[in-house]
């Protein structure tokens, strides 16, 4: 009985532990990112910015479907494009995914259905995870004023990676497209609560590598 209640104690002390982690982790995003985003395209504050569009797949990696995440973003993109508020879509993801989809590919496809010139559309497709894309928008690509185009759980990792790294940023943003309500996007609700300690994780152990 007494080693029975020792093991519960040590897996309270575990649980707790990990709980209080993730809402410190989650606490220092969310801190991060208060007044560098925007959910409608009006409250941009006008710039020569280029928008980055986060890359993901267009249907689900388990079960195959719709991916809601991927449409709005989409749709989050055209509308700040056809809106003035940016000149140029840097969208940067994985051109080889998990699954074997070229995500920048599929991504500009979906652009260009909706009115945005190809002249107007760079890829990236070494945006292997969030902090690849943040820090090749700004080394590789020379961006300056940038938008990030994602859900608000997105670009507020992207905000913390992008300030953590001191980048010379002269303006870095958040515009935030629609998040799905759908029992089905709530998997990644949750996983964003482990992607931000993993974040944290490899931020000090210097791991940038990895894909994610």
């Amino acid at each position: 009985m007494r080693r029975t209640r020792i093991i519960k104690r040590i897996l309270l002390t575990v649980i707790s532990a990990s709980a209080a982690l993730m809402v410190a982790c989650n606490q220092l995003v969310v801190k991060n990112a208060e007044g560098k985003m925007f959910d409608g395209v009006d409250s941009i504050p006008d710039g020569d910015y280029v928008g980055l569009l986060l890359g993901t797949t267009p249907m689900t990696r388990i079960s195959h479907r719709r991916n809601i995440f991927f449409e709005n973003r989409i749709k989050a993109a055209a509308n700040l494009y056809h809106s003035g508020k940016i000149q140029k879509i840097l969208i940067s993801g994985d051109d080889h995914s998990l699954d074997g989809i070229n995500e920048t590919e599929c991504m500009k496809d979906s652009l260009l259905a909706r009115g945005v010139p190809e002249n107007d559309i760079i890829l990236d497709g070494k945006g292997y995870r969030t902090i690849h894309s943040v820090q090749r928008a700004y080394h590789v690509f020379g961006c300056k004023n940038l938008i990030l185009i994602s859900q608000k759980f997105h670009n507020e990792r992207a905000l913390y990676l992008a300030s953590h790294f001191g980048l010379d940023f002269d303006w870095v943003i958040g515009f935030n497209a629609e998040s799905p309500r759908s029992l089905v996007s709530q998997k990644t609700y949750v996983r964003e609560w482990f992607a931000r300690v993993k974040m944290f994780m490899n931020l000090l152990s210097n791991n940038h590598h990895e894909k994610d």
